[in-house]
């Protein structure tokens, strides 16, 4: 173990970010974009300005890709019977399969991760009936949070400050 690590730079702008989230998300009043938000902005940030941005774009355009897919799940479950009782097994990995083709087809490798877990999220929060708001709603909100997370830890990562105290776990 490591007894003689120090809090960095990054570790610093992650803390502001994600505080600056919360902050956001407590203003607008909106406990759901608490995680969804806060989460953006740590996987977002980077250890480099330039790197912080190609991810942050990379999870904005993952979030859209897989919310689309993910309503169109929703679309084709809403004219299929049964899609709650067990044929969501189906539609939702085939929505996975040609959200993995566009991603890749489009260049973007770096955004499939966040593509897929976002068409899961969008296409079963009907079989999960936990959100309560309808799909499209969902969806949006969704988008609208990773794109707060993404600008402020973006914008957070450019702010040139330096961390004058060196603080040691010993």
């Amino acid at each position: 173990m490591d007894t003689h690590y120090r809090i960095g730079m990054r570790v610093v702008k992650t803390i502001a970010a994600v505080t600056i989230c919360l902050f956001i998300a407590w203003l607008i009043g909106s406990k759901d974009s608490l995680p969804i938000a806060a989460i953006a902005a740590i996987v977002t940030m980077q250890a480099t300005q330039s790197d912080t941005l190609k991810i942050g774009i990379f999870r904005v355009l993952g979030t859209i890709i897989g919310g689309a897919f993910g309503l169109l799940a929703v679309m084709i479950g809403s004219i299929l019977p049964h899609y709650t009782d067990g044929l969501f097994i189906l539609v939702i990995p085939t929505m996975l399969m040609f959200n993995l083709y566009v991603c890749n087809l489009l260049n973007m490798k770096d955004s499939c991760t966040i593509s897929c877990v976002v068409t899961i999220i969008v296409a079963s929060h009907v079989i999960i009936d936990m959100i309560p708001y309808d799909t499209f709603t969902f969806t949006f909100i969704r988008l609208r949070d990773t794109l707060i997370g993404v600008v402020i830890a973006t914008a957070v990562n450019l702010i040139p400050f330096k961390l004058k105290a060196k603080i040691n776990f010993e």
